[in-house]
C-alpha cells in the first residue's frame, strides 16, 4: 500500500514537472475574475516572476478599489498551502500617483521559491474569481465621484470655520515664533560675543504754528467752499445761461461807467 502511494506522489511530481516544463514562468501570465455578479465582465489580472528575487511575484493591472487582500485572496485560492511573507502596494499609474485611483501594482514575497512557479503554472486554468465574495467593494461611481469634487469645491459652513481658526492660530503661532526667535537674536551672543544692542527712536514732538502761519504750509485753514449749481432739468440750464450774460452785462456797464470818469478826470493841459 505504501509503495502504491509513493508511486502515486512520484507521477503528480513528474506531471508537475512536465506541466511547468511546457510553461514559461519568466512570461507574462494573466489571471481572470471579476468584480461581482452584477457587474460580471471577465476582467485579468497580469502576473510576472519578480527578477530582482526568485521569491518574488509582481501582480499589475489591479484596480485601486480592488486592493491588496482581494489579490492575496486570489493568490490563496490558488494554492492554499502557499506561504506568503510579506506584500505591499508598489506603485500606482495615477496622475498624482496616489494608492486610491488607477490601477496598482503589488508585489508579493513567498516564503518558498517553488510557490512562484507554482502560482504561474495553476493561473490561467482557474477562475474567474468573484471579487465581491472575498471582501466588500466600494467601487468608484460616477455620482460618487461627482458627489466627491462638489464637496471638495464647495465646503460647508462649519468647515470654513474650521479652516479659518486653524489659519488664524497657525498665523499667531508663527508671529510668536518670529518674536521669540527676534528677542533672542538681540538677547544673546553671537559667535564672537558679541550682543546685538537697539535703540527706540524718539517720538516726534509736535510743532505749534500761529494761526496766520497755518494757510502758508499747506492751507490748513478753513478753505472757502464752492458752490458748485448744477442744473438737473432743462429749463435750470436756460436760467443760469441767461442770469450769467446779465452779470457780463452788468459789468461791462459798469466798465464803461468807470472809463467815462476816468476821461472826464483827466486835465488837459496843453502849454
Amino acid at each position: 500500500m505504501m509503495k502504491i502511494t509513493a508511486m502515486t506522489k512520484k507521477k503528480n511530481s513528474l506531471k508537475r514537472k512536465l506541466v511547468e516544463e511546457s510553461i514559461d514562468v519568466d512570461a507574462l501570465r494573466f489571471l481572470k475574475y471579476r468584480v461581482s455578479e452584477k457587474y460580471s465582465t471577465e476582467r485579468n489580472l497580469f502576473l510576472k516572476r519578480d527578477a530582482s528575487k526568485e521569491n518574488g511575484l509582481i501582480v499589475t493591472n489591479v484596480p485601486a478599489f480592488l486592493g491588496e487582500d482581494v489579490v492575496l485572496a486570489f493568490i490563496n485560492k490558488i494554492s492554499p498551502n502557499t506561504e506568503i511573507e510579506d506584500s505591499f502596494v508598489q506603485r500606482s499609474n495615477a496622475a498624482d500617483n496616489s494608492l486610491t485611483n488607477g490601477q496598482i501594482t503589488v508585489s508579493i514575497t513567498f516564503v518558498k521559491p517553488e510557490s512562484v512557479n507554482e502560482i504561474l503554472c495553476k493561473c490561467q486554468n482557474v477562475g474567474p474569481y468573484t471579487a465581491s465574495d472575498f471582501a466588500e467593494l466600494d467601487f468608484p461611481t460616477v455620482l460618487k465621484e461627482t458627489t466627491s469634487l462638489y464637496c471638495r469645491l464647495f465646503p460647508s459652513e462649519e468647515q470654513i470655520q474650521e479652516m479659518a481658526e486653524t489659519y488664524i492660530e497657525r498665523y499667531d503661532q508663527d508671529l510668536a515664533d518670529a518674536r521669540r526667535e527676534a528677542k533672542k537674536k538681540y538677547s544673546e551672543p553671537d559667535e564672537d560675543g558679541w550682543i546685538t544692542v537697539t535703540r527706540n527712536k524718539k517720538a516726534a514732538k509736535a510743532v505749534k504754528l500761529k494761526k496766520d502761519e497755518i494757510p502758508l504750509i499747506g492751507g490748513l485753514g478753513n478753505p472757502k467752499k464752492r458752490k458748485v449749481d448744477l442744473a438737473f432739468y432743462t429749463f435750470q440750464a436756460k436760467k443760469d445761461k441767461q442770469q450769467k450774460a446779465q452779470e457780463l452785462l452788468k459789468k461791462f456797464e459798469d466798465d464803461k461807467k468807470r472809463i467815462a470818469q476816468l476821461k472826464q478826470s483827466r486835465n488837459f493841459k496843453p502849454m
